[in-house]
């Protein structure tokens, strides 16, 4: 099934809004570094991902998760200097401001092979494209 195009940037925002002071009552409470780093993905609007890897997702099966909330959770990751895709699912599910700061409600967070699934689409690199690139050698020739 094709992603669900939710209603952009404004409707992340929205959503953010309500699981956060849900989630974090006492938002004073949180340090100035985890303060800037909720400003920062709060303006990263990433909604034109959605539209543009809609053609990268079948029309069978299972809705897929958002492309900008696995985009979006992945550059968290990355500002956050998490390098496993495993570690960062497990504080995906453990601690959840980067379930919301992703835009994941906070009780359906993806699993580690959603992520990779994204990264195929993200990279356009599915087993058919693959092929193109990999080079074989005759039998009894050398590579370089």
């Amino acid at each position: 099934m094709l992603p669900i195009i939710s209603g952009g940037h404004s409707t992340y925002q929205a959503t953010f809004i309500s699981d956060f002071l849900a989630f974090y009552p006492h938002p004073s409470l949180l340090s100035k570094q985890t303060w800037t780093t909720i400003i920062e993905f709060w303006h990263l609007d990433l909604s034109s991902t959605d539209t543009f890897m809609q053609n990268y997702y079948s029309k069978f099966g299972p809705a897929p998760r958002n492309p900008s909330f696995m985009l979006r959770s992945y550059l968290l990751s990355i500002k956050l200097k998490v390098t496993s895709i495993t570690v960062w699912v497990s504080m995906l599910k453990e601690c959840p401001l980067y379930a919301i700061l992703s835009g994941f409600p906070v009780n359906d967070t993806p699993g580690i092979g959603t992520f990779y699934d994204f990264f195929d689409r993200l990279w356009l690199s599915d087993s058919n494209k693959r092929k193109i690139f990999e080079t074989k050698s005759q039998k009894g020739q050398k590579t370089r």
